[in-house]
């Protein structure tokens, strides 16, 4: 009975400004988690986090330089070309287990111009380019493995081929960064470059003789490769670059991004003009 008549106490009290208020509330809160729903898959589409069954079919791998092109420094032992190979080869055998086809660049000791290399992935379709190479320095304590890319397309590809490598190799974690690989800038497809160490440095020069090395390379590569095959490639974005350039040697050139770039959300909210109205707070920063 005391509830009855508090419920029915309730009901009377209720006035119509508060129906009206409770009216606005409820059809705020679906608007709300549509909103929220919305900034949320844009901003997994831009990051390339969206789930998709089977995103590429087939991997062009570049083994670089090659024939009359040893690739790296002069002062190098190691010659950098008969260890990508190898590497290129390894990474070719583990996709295609994986039930992923391959093109190769090159599968012998040949000269591949760069023009060529780039069109061979340009005939393909439904595809990725992924260029294999080995680093070098002046600095012989110059070490570490990093991954390169032309494209928001390719960076993704690239964080994660990264994150592979790094999650099983001990060496330090150069990170990714944007390149003005004429083999990146060049290709259609999502496209990285990754350099798997220092052939300069004594230690990794010595560990990239050895197979187990090159093998343990290509199995992260391939992981890497493999998990970005279940996510959606974000639509390709204009590149911006700022920095200075690295010389690996005189003909290829590196960009290094100097500019710490935003997350893609903040990019996102920007890019529709809507970051002083949903985070009014973060607009002076």
């Amino acid at each position: 009975m005391l509830l009855r008549l508090t419920s029915s106490s309730s009901k009377r009290s209720s006035g119509p400004g508060e129906n009206t208020f409770t009216k606005v509330h409820g059809m705020f809160i679906p608007f709300r988690q549509i909103l929220v729903t919305a900034v949320a898959f844009a901003f997994a589409v831009t990051a390339g986090q969206v789930r998709a069954e089977n995103s590429f079919s087939m991997v062009v791998i570049d083994p670089g330089h090659g024939g009359s092109d040893p690739g790296g420094i002069p002062s190098q032992i190691v010659p950098e070309k008969t260890v990508a190979l190898d590497t290129a080869l390894r990474l070719q055998t583990l996709l295609q287990r994986a039930g992923l086809r391959t093109v190769m660049t090159r599968s012998t000791d040949i000269f591949v111009p760069l023009s060529v290399r780039s069109a061979i992935a340009d005939a393909e379709h439904d595809a990725i380019f992924v260029s294999i190479h080995y680093n070098a320095s002046p600095r012989r304590s110059a070490h570490g493995i990093e991954t390169y890319s032309d494209s928001n397309r390719g960076a993704v590809l690239a964080a994660r081929i990264q994150q592979e490598i790094i999650d099983r190799v001990s060496t330090e974690n150069r990170g990714t960064r944007s390149a003005e690989f004429y083999v990146l800038r060049k290709c259609r497809l999502p496209a990285v470059l990754v350099e798997c160490g220092f052939l300069t440095n004594p230690t990794e020069a010595q560990l990239a003789l050895t197979t187990a090395y090159r093998e343990q390379i290509a199995e992260q590569i391939a992981a890497g490769i493999i998990e970005q095959r279940q996510f959606a490639f974000p639509s390709l974005a204009p590149t911006h670059r700022s920095g200075h350039l690295v010389h690996k040697n005189k003909k290829q050139r590196k960009i290094v991004d100097l500019e710490h770039a935003k997350p893609p959300f903040w990019a996102f909210c920007k890019f529709l003009g809507s970051y002083q109205i949903l985070f009014p707070a973060f607009a002076s920063s």
